[in-house]
């Protein structure tokens, strides 16, 4: 569906008292983390006009400063066939004056633009006669008009704002705009269509391709994780061969720290991109190209914090090693009687017994060898040495855990949060944990199909059918993830 011209785009002006959140909500709805926000009153001063795609403009207006003075010439309003006449004249009096200058520019978008209003209070501080000034000029310019109720301490006042606004406006809700989710913003825009029936066609048209396009996102999050873990269980690095022995491990340990280095880097392109998919400027990716590479991605650290517990990694390198012994039978054209088969499951079954939750150390291939299974070798010709692919059980399940902990974090963080976030090991831990989304959470089933498609990967022998069941398989689990309840830990 296409998105409306910017002719026919609903516009509202965010008007309310100072430091009541009004930027907090534009920066939510626009998914626009740049807006200025500052605790010093009157921060404001200017109207900006802020854009949702192509689907709605929002007014991040200044302040009221005089609200009872310009009730006061106001109030003819209430009894004038074209109300907004009146306030026409009032913006032409006062426009540029010190008095009403405040007034002046939050009302121009209202009058000038026929926008509809978003008055912001907040409703941990007690109801004022000036807050009744300023509904009740809103209420008098006649345009359709929702409250919205934020709170930025744990004082509640709510009782005595949800009566008096419902005197004022058309419809008012409760949005806190530091931990809305994507669906308490559809909720909030599907109430703006509600409002006025002249904006209804667009307005659902609006939330509807925004649903869409909410969509999309998640499907490209799980195109991106796809990738990293295809060509992160296929990478290897390869050099020249020596002939002596010094030289070789010369060449082997470099090979080692070039394919960590390339594989991190990998993950910390996916993470980039999946932080562009939310637009967050201000969360980085817990990678440098110049960071030591025991710092992340192949530390002690990680390989304990991260993927399956030591049960199910038994059950996995079963499951790998069943893999490797049947390519043996088709290799041998099943002379072998399927041994291989059992042999390969209980080897790799004992191997992630063994290894547990540890790093393991990265092998490098010399020259005339080719790995057949585990400790055990075939003579081959050639005088290249390779490094990689990682065939630990556990790695595709780190890097899944992490893309899915870096997801959950974007995905909770709204746009109207300063802080600057990286996200390394500590911080994508602690919301795996606080949203139970760790791989080791996992149904069985979903995770020993995981577990047979990785394995098929790291052979390049995955089938199209294996690849569409993967993405599949990880979309279903973020879109899950998408719908959890908000409030991540910072």
């Amino acid at each position: 569906m296409a998105g409306m011209s910017q002719a026919r785009v609903p516009t509202f002006a965010i008007v309310g008292a100072v430091n009541h959140g009004k930027s907090s909500v534009v920066s939510t709805l626009a998914e626009n983390d740049q807006v200025r926000i500052s605790s010093m009153p009157g921060e404001t001063v200017a109207c900006q006009r802020f854009w949702l795609r192509d689907l709605f403009a929002f007014y991040d207006t200044p302040g009221f400063q005089n609200a009872i003075e310009a009730l006061r010439e106001l109030e003819p309003a209430a009894r004038a066939s074209e109300p907004l006449t009146l306030f026409q004249r009032f913006l032409e009096r006062h426009r540029g004056q010190p008095d009403f200058e405040a007034e002046c520019r939050l009302l121009q978008p209202i009058i000038e633009e026929d926008a509809g209003v978003i008055y912001v209070v907040d409703g941990s501080e007690p109801l004022l006669e000036i807050h009744i000034a300023e509904m009740e000029i809103l209420r008098l310019t006649g345009q359709p008009r929702l409250a919205i109720i934020n709170r930025t301490k744990a004082e509640d006042h709510l009782v005595e704002w949800r009566r008096r606004l419902g005197l004022h406006f058309n419809a008012v809700r409760e949005f806190n705009a530091h931990y809305a989710t994507f669906s308490d913003r559809v909720e909030l825009l599907e109430t703006l269509a509600g409002i006025e029936q002249r904006w209804k066609p667009q307005l659902t048209a609006a939330v509807e391709i925004f649903r869409e396009e909410w969509e999309k996102r998640i499907d490209d999050c799980a195109d991106i994780i796809f990738d990293l873990l295809n060509d992160a269980l296929t990478h290897y690095e390869t050099a020249a061969g020596s002939d002596l022995s010094s030289r070789r491990r010369a060449i082997s340990e470099n090979l080692k720290t070039q394919f960590m280095h390339a594989v991190s880097q990998r993950e910390a392109k996916a993470h980039k991109d999946l932080i562009l998919l939310f637009e967050h400027h201000r969360v980085k990716a817990g990678h440098a190209v110049d960071q030591l590479i025991d710092a992340e991605l192949f530390s002690e650290e990680t390989w304990r914090l991260f993927g399956l517990n030591e049960g199910q990694l038994i059950v996995a390198g079963a499951i790998g090693g069943a893999a490797a012994g049947a390519l043996f039978d088709l290799a041998t054209a099943g002379h072998s009687i399927g041994l291989p088969t059992v042999l390969g499951a209980a080897g790799g079954a004992v191997g992630s017994f063994l290894m547990g939750k540890k790093r393991p150390e990265l092998k490098a291939k010399l020259p005339g060898t080719f790995p057949l299974a585990p400790g055990r070798h075939v003579q081959l010709g050639g005088s290249t040495i390779s490094v990689g692919p990682c065939r630990a059980v556990n790695f595709p399940w780190i890097l899944l855990d992490r893309s899915i902990g870096a997801f959950c974090y974007l995905v909770n963080r709204t746009h109207a949060r300063r802080d600057e976030a990286t996200l390394g090991a500590p911080q994508l831990r602690a919301v795996l944990e606080h949203y139970n989304a760790s791989s080791s959470h996992w149904t069985d089933e979903k995770r020993r199909a995981c577990e047979r498609i990785f394995e098929s990967i790291r052979r390049n022998k995955a089938t199209a059918q294996q690849r569409d069941d993967l993405r599949a398989l990880l979309r279903e689990r973020l879109e899950e993830l998408s719908k959890m309840p908000p409030t991540p830990p910072a």
